[in-house]
């Protein structure tokens, strides 16, 4: 019982984590700025920026099966 209780956890935990991580990324491509007050210069960058961040996470995924 207390090994489904703790994989529960750490799969909420993980799951929580991984949200919280995206949305600071955004936050920071967007530079803190509302999506409503950005030119489109702002959303092309912030666009790039949510980009590499996606293939560096794929990079790190893709090292972790190989190591």
């Amino acid at each position: 019982m207390d090994r489904i209780l703790q994989k529960l956890l750490s799969q909420f935990l993980g799951r929580l984590m991984n949200r919280a991580i995206d949305t600071g990324i955004s936050y920071a491509a967007r530079r803190g700025k509302d999506p409503a007050d950005m030119t489109d210069e702002d959303r092309a960058q912030a666009r790039s920026g949510q980009d590499l961040t996606k293939k560096a996470r794929k990079i790190s995924r893709a090292s972790r099966k190989l190591f």
